[in-house]
């Protein structure tokens, strides 16, 4: 059995890894000693051949999970579809994928979301006895019944209504987020499953059995720290460094770590590459708006101002920029810190650059999401 799980939904990702789990282990309790995980990143092909080939010990069957190996063959900012990487190292594996596995063997691919270009996800298709499982991002109506769901299991309700007291940004969003807090779970968690059963979990216990209100979800839903990451990703697009390099600060202060900032960063741009393909195709903003599931006007214009200015050309020197801050510390060049105030600096003076370029005025930011210390 050949299974690729891959997909923006981590949460059923996980999920369904479990259920593999159990099936392998069967009840024996030797799952240990029959599960082997591999990080893709690094993991010799011939070793992962080796370990799928290998009867299972006192078990119905072997479980090998790859996590990581076909994002190696995404295509890089501006490379199009042909920019993957060579399949040719993976040989050891694809033959023996090829010439067939061991019944008693679990093989299962995972990643997050892939381009339709991946030349890995490409050949896998080929080949015989392969399962694709993609889990794909919840958006619009899909993504409301599952909160809605998952609330339902925690035996957790909610009552629509406006809040009854001020919230940092509350301004930013439409009405009907707002005053839903369903929706404004959505969007604070962006979407992602995992994080949105961290915040059902807190909201549950939050709660103890009463409706929980919009005053509930921004009280204990991460929200001040999703504002504050805001203004970080806001300031840095918007060529705002005094405000990027103050609200960073603020940020490492209250004990965030500078990976997760700059895969924040990383996450920011690319949101913008399939906007700026869209507006290069004359795409309209309220089609754009529809297709990157952006429905509240102010956030959607911004992204669409933000991916004119930066283009395809701007984009790709802002991922090297980024990829330089992941790589130094990583080679003990510099602290994690100084290449992420580094990377922070240089973006932010990009942006402006870019603003200046096209006649846009640089001007200071309204203070809404800066975390207290």
């Amino acid at each position: 059995m050949i299974i690729v799980l891959y997909g923006a939904d981590q949460l059923a990702i996980d999920r369904e890894l479990q259920q593999l789990r159990d099936k392998a282990d069967g009840g024996t309790g030797m799952l240990a000693t029959n599960f082997t995980v591999f990080d893709g990143r690094d993991a010799k092909p011939a070793e992962i051949a080796g370990a799928v080939l290998s009867p299972p010990f006192l078990s119905p069957a072997r479980l090998v999970v790859v996590d990581h190996l076909l994002s190696r063959f995404e295509s890089a900012p501006g490379e199009g579809r042909r920019g993957g990487r060579s399949l040719e190292p993976l040989a050891p594996l694809l033959t023996a994928i090829e010439r067939g596995l061991p019944p008693t063997t679990i093989l299962v691919f995972k990643d997050a979301r892939l381009a339709a270009g991946n030349a890995l996800l490409a050949a896998l298709k080929k080949l015989p006895g392969v399962t694709l499982a993609e889990k794909a991002e919840l958006k619009g109506d899909r993504l409301i019944r599952y909160i809605r769901d998952e609330a339902a299991v925690r035996g957790l309700r909610f009552r629509p209504g406006p809040p009854r007291q001020a919230h940092p940004a509350s301004g930013e969003w439409d009405r009907a987020t707002a005053e839903d807090p369903i929706a404004l779970i959505g969007v604070l968690t962006g979407g992602e499953t995992l994080a949105i059963a961290n915040e059902l979990d807190k909201l549950a216990l939050y709660t103890l059995g009463r409706d929980a209100t919009i005053d509930d979800v921004y009280e204990v839903c991460s929200g001040e720290r999703e504002f504050a990451v805001f203004a970080l990703t806001d300031a840095v697009l918007d060529g705002q460094l005094l405000q990027a390099l103050s609200v960073l600060d603020a940020l490492v202060a209250k004990g965030e770590s500078e990976q997760a900032l700059l895969g924040l960063l990383i996450n920011a741009y690319r949101r913008l590459v399939p906007i700026v393909d869209l507006v290069e195709q004359g795409v309209s903003a309220e089609e754009i708006g529809k297709a990157m599931n952006m429905p509240w006007p102010g956030l959607r214009d911004a992204a669409i101002r933000r991916a004119k200015l930066l283009g395809h050309d701007g984009l790709l020197a802002a991922f090297e920029t980024l990829v330089e801050a992941d790589r130094l510390p990583k080679l003990g060049e510099v602290d994690d810190d100084l290449a992420l105030e580094l990377a922070v600096a240089k973006l932010a003076e990009a942006a402006a650059a870019a603003r200046r370029a096209a006649g846009i005025r640089v001007t200071p930011p309204r203070q809404r999401a800066a975390p207290r210390r």
